[in-house]
C-alpha cells in the first residue's frame, strides 16, 4: 500500500515542510501477523518496524483541526508507549481500509495462545527507548558532553515528544479561556504537571495502572502548543514557571534512568478497544547519572517548549540562573551550558537573583533532598526559605573542636551568590535550626572560624517526591 507518512522522529524524512517542524516523505508500509514495516523510497531495508505488541491503539485524528501542518488530507495515528507513529493517506477510503485490516490484525494476534517466533526483520529494526526518544536523526542539533579535548557530541533526548503538537489540547485557548491570562493558565498547567510527575516512583510503577504513565506523557506533550511569548520573564510567575518545569524534566529524566517493569496480564480474550495490561517497560538509557555520565545526563535530557528545546542544563544555567552569577570550578555533579546554549541567557534568563535560587533548584544528586515544592507566587518566598532550611540542615557540618564549619559546595561552586567565607557563613546562618546557631555563634565569639565547604555527591536519588505542606508550616 502507497502512501504518505508524517513522524516527529524523523526515521523516513525527506525534506521538511516549510514553516513547521515536521517531516514528510512517501513511502511504502509492510504489515504481516506480526508487525508493520516501514521502507523508505526504493529502500531494501525498513527504517521501522512496530510489533503488534507494541501498539495501544488505531485512532483517526480529527480533520478539521486548524493546527494540523497537511490541510486537507487524512490522519491516521497509531500509538505506542512512548511514540505515536502519524500515516497520511490522501484518500480516506484508503485510511479506513487500512484501519479495518490493522484492527482485525490486532484481534487475531489477541486471541492467539500460542506464542509465535519474532522475525528477524522486527528484531533487527524494532525501536529501542533510545531510538523513540530522539529519532535516528536528531531534529535538533547535537550537543557536546565531554570534557575540553573530550567532546562527544550527542542526539537530544525529547521526552515530551509522545504526541505532535496537532494531536494535543492546546494550553491556552483565547476563545475558551478569555477570562484569565495566558500566562495564568501556563502556570497552572506546569504546576499540575510537576504534581503528576512527583505522583510517580519505582515502587508505584509495580502497582500503578501503565496509562497513567501515559497520560503524563501526553500533558508532556501539551508543552510543544507552550507560547514563549506569553511569559512575561521578568515576573514571579514566570520565575515558579520554569523552576516547576526544571523538576518535572529532571523526575521526568531519573524514572527514565531507573530500570522497572510493568506487571503484563495476557489475555487470551483480546478486546482492541479494552486492552487490560499492556507490557509497558521502562528501560534505562544508561541508568541513573553518574559522576561520568552527569554531564551527558542534563544536556541531553529535552523537553520542547513552543519552538525551542531546554535541556536541563539550559533551564538551570541559562533560564533560572539567567542573571545569577557564573560557576567557578565547576565539577560533577554540576554542569555548566556548552559554548553554543550561552545565548539562550540573552533571550529566556530570568531576573530572579536572590541566593536562595541555589537551595530551591534540586540537582538530583543526593546532597540535595529528595523532595521539592511546587511554587506558586502566592507561597514563594515561604517556600524558598523551607526548602533552604531542608538543604542547610541536611548539609552544613560543625566540627567544634578544629573550630570549622563545612557548608554545601554549592555554595563554592556560587560563590559570587553569596560572597566568601564569613559572609557566606552569615547568610547561611539565618536559614539553619537555634541549636546550630547557638553552635557557630559561639565559634564566631571564641575568635577564628574556618569555613570549607563539603564534597558534593556523585549518586543520585531515583526519583522525587513533593514537599508536604507540613514542612511548609513547620518551619
Amino acid at each position: 500500500m502507497s502512501l504518505c507518512s508524517i513522524s516527529n522522529i524523523h526515521y523516513f524524512c525527506r525534506r521538511r515542510v516549510t514553516h513547521s517542524n515536521y517531516y514528510i516523505c512517501s513511502g511504502i508500509l509492510y504489515t504481516n501477523d506480526e508487525h508493520i514495516a516501514f521502507y523508505p523510497p526504493l529502500g531494501k531495508r525498513p527504517c521501522l518496524a512496530i510489533s503488534f505488541d507494541e501498539i495501544l491503539s488505531a485512532r483517526i485524528c480529527e480533520e478539521d483541526t486548524t493546527s494540523c501542518p497537511l490541510p486537507g488530507l487524512f490522519v491516521l495515528a497509531i500509538d505506542t508507549a512512548y511514540k505515536c507513529h502519524y500515516l497520511i493517506f490522501l484518500e480516506i477510503q484508503e485510511r479506513e481500509k487500512f484501519l479495518q485490516k490493522l484492527n482485525d490484525a490486532l484481534f487475531h494476534m489477541g486471541n492467539e495462545s500460542h506464542s509465535r517466533k519474532k522475525t528477524k526483520e522486527f528484531e533487527s529494526f524494532r525501536m529501542s527507548l533510545e531510538t523513540s526518544l530522539t529519532g535516528s536523526v536528531g531534529k535538533w542539533r547535537a550537543v557536546t558532553t565531554g570534557s575540553k579535548g573530550k567532546d562527544k557530541k550527542k542526539q537530544r533526548r525529547i521526552l515530551n515528544g509522545r504526541k505532535m503538537s496537532f494531536d494535543t489540547v492546546p494550553i491556552y485557548n483565547k476563545e475558551t479561556d478569555g477570562g484569565a491570562s495566558a500566562q495564568e493558565k501556563i502556570a497552572l498547567y506546569v504546576e499540575n504537571l510537576l504534581r503528576m510527575a512527583l505522583s510517580f516512583s519505582p515502587d508505584t510503577f509495580e502497582r500503578a495502572a501503565d496509562s497513567q504513565f501515559i497520560e503524563f506523557l501526553d500533558e508532556c506533550s501539551r508543552l510543544r502548543t507552550m507560547s514563549l511569548h506569553d511569559i512575561d520573564f521578568t515576573s514571579k510567575e514566570a520565575f515558579c514557571i520554569f523552576v516547576n518545569l526544571y523538576h518535572c524534566l529532571l523526575q521526568h529524566s531519573l524514572l527514565l534512568g531507573k530500570k522497572f517493569r510493568v506487571s503484563c496480564i495476557c489475555c487470551k480474550a483480546f478486546n482492541f478497544t479494552h486492552k487490560l495490561h499492556l507490557i509497558l517497560y521502562i528501560l534505562a538509557v544508561d541508568g541513573l547519572p553518574t559522576k561520568r555520565s552527569v554531564a551527558h545526563f542534563k544536556r541531553c535530557s529535552c523537553y520542547e517548549i513552543g519552538d525551542s528545546v531546554f535541556s536541563l542544563s539550559e533551564l538551570e544555567c541559562c533560564v533560572i540562573r539567567g542573571r545569577t552569577s557564573r560557576p567557578s570550578h565547576i565539577k560533577s555533579p554540576f554542569v555548566n551550558v556548552p559554548k553554543k546554549s550561552r545565548s539562550y541567557r540573552q533571550v529566556y534568563g530570568l531576573d530572579a537573583t536572590d541566593f536562595r535560587v541555589n537551595f530551591i533548584l534540586n540537582n538530583g544528586d543526593k546532597s540535595y533532598p529528595s523532595k521539592v515544592p511546587i511554587l506558586t507566587p502566592q507561597t514563594m518566598d515561604d517556600k524558598m526559605d523551607v526548602s533552604a532550611f531542608l538543604f542547610l540542615m541536611g548539609s552544613v557540618k560543625i566540627d567544634s573542636e578544629k573550630r570549622t564549619v563545612f557548608l554545601p559546595k554549592v555554595c563554592d561552586v556560587y560563590r559570587d551568590d553569596f560572597g566568601d567565607g564569613l559572609v557566606c557563613l552569615s547568610r547561611c546562618l539565618i536559614y539553619l535550626d537555634t541549636k546550630s546557631q547557638l553552635a557557630i555563634g559561639g565559634l564566631l565569639e571564641g575568635g577564628m572560624v574556618s569555613v570549607k565547604f563539603s564534597r558534593a555527591s556523585n549518586s543520585f536519588h531515583s526519583n522525587l517526591m513533593l514537599m508536604d505542606e507540613l514542612s511548609v508550616s513547620g518551619v
